[in-house]
């Protein structure tokens, strides 16, 4: 999920068109149907939910820091199903602020978790019954291990997964797994898989000095890209209940993620993900679509789609953030707009998978998370 702010360390909280690579799409004002978008937003001054209906071009606003009692800031935000769950830290303890943002519904669990010496938190993650944190113990030392709380009772137990890894990297949550990506003190790189119902270990998953991206894909399979010190990659296919290998595919690729979950969907055999540019480039990352087959990568018109909206709105942007939709197939890029005003301002440019300008929305905040 996304994360916002701070990155704590010790005793603080860490949660922390078609053509290869140059294509060049056209840009299409027609939309055939209307786009929706949820999103989390903010200002500088406070965090905001928005909903945007294309059919009518409104924006729907809710101010979360009034509402959750949030602040400006937060650590990380995580999404389980329809709701969104908000990490704050503050005197030595955790907080979280959910809402749901199908039922409007809110909860608090305010300074439910008191931070001690004996462990070195690193990143939280959470279901709709328990949060679950990822920590060193003790205090100085890299020794792996998970701790569940149960949001009834705020009770739960500890379980040690390694003695002395490397680092430790951001969970991935599905269907009431957790695989933790980390690489150990022989610099081999492992998932392990701890089920949230039985708080146990289900299995490990070892993949020597490969580093592991993962995603669960639009058939349910646990999908891992495995990257080398070469160009090549590896992808396997695993079934997500058995966890043996179905499909592995090789290819020559110039990109790699960071260790742990990716920001991307994999729909049938197409990636559709962020493209890191070599800089200096106008942005960091843009739209792309990669055929994990056939290794043909796509990239979209980012950059004429940028130019376009800033000689229309006589404006001048900095990309945030972007996410592909599966339900609506776009993708939705999130800006800033650089500007006199006292608080952050930006917009959402949404273009179609195959490069086409959709829509473009200007918004007095600058959207920071898509909600799926």
């Amino acid at each position: 999920m996304r994360k916002f702010t701070l990155f704590f360390v010790f005793v603080f909280f860490i949660i922390s068109g078609c053509s290869t690579d140059d294509s060049s799409l056209p840009i299409d004002e027609e939309t055939q149907e209307a786009i929706h978008i949820k999103a989390v937003a903010a200002d500088g001054q406070s965090v905001y939910q928005f909903s945007y209906n294309g059919s009518n071009n409104e924006v729907e606003t809710t101010n979360l820091s009034e509402e959750l009692g949030l602040g400006s800031e937060y650590l990380t935000l995580r999404q389980s199903g329809n709701t969104l769950t908000f990490y704050t830290f503050n005197g030595g303890e955790f907080s979280l602020r959910q809402k749901n943002v199908s039922s409007g519904a809110v909860q608090t669990y305010i300074d439910f978790y008191t931070n001690t010496e004996e462990r070195s938190i690193v990143w939280g993650i959470n279901n709709e019954t328990s949060v679950f944190f990822g920590y060193y113990k003790p205090l100085g030392s890299t020794n792996l291990a998970v701790q569940n709380i149960q949001l009834d009772n705020l009770q739960g137990t500890d379980l040690s997964l390694e003695f002395n890894i490397d680092k430790l990297y951001q969970p991935l949550y599905h269907e009431g797994k957790l695989y933790i990506t980390y690489r150990n003190s022989s610099l081999e790189y492992k998932i392990s898989i701890y089920d949230t119902a039985t708080f146990s270990l289900v299995q490990t998953l070892v993949f020597g000095t490969a580093s592991p991206s993962l995603l669960v894909d639009s058939n349910g399979d646990l999908v891992i890209f495995k990257f080398s010190d070469t160009a090549s990659v590896s992808v396997e296919r695993r079934d997500i209940f058995t966890l043996e290998i179905v499909e592995e595919v090789n290819f020559e690729w110039n990109q790699r993620f960071i260790p742990g979950p990716m920001n991307a969907e994999l729909v049938g055999d197409y990636l559709y993900y962020g493209y890191e540019y070599s800089q200096p480039f106008d942005f960091e990352v843009g739209p792309a679509i990669l055929n994990i087959n056939t290794g043909e990568n796509s990239l979209l018109n980012l950059e004429g789609a940028i130019a376009k909206i800033e000689a229309e709105e006589k404006i001048s942007t900095y990309v945030v953030w972007q996410q592909y939709d599966p339900l609506q197939n776009v993708f939705l890029v999130s800006y800033g707009r650089y500007s006199n005003e006292a608080t952050l301002v930006g917009g959402v440019l949404i273009l179609s998978s195959e490069g086409e300008f959709l829509d473009n929305v200007l918004l007095p905040f600058v959207p920071t998370y898509f909600v799926k």
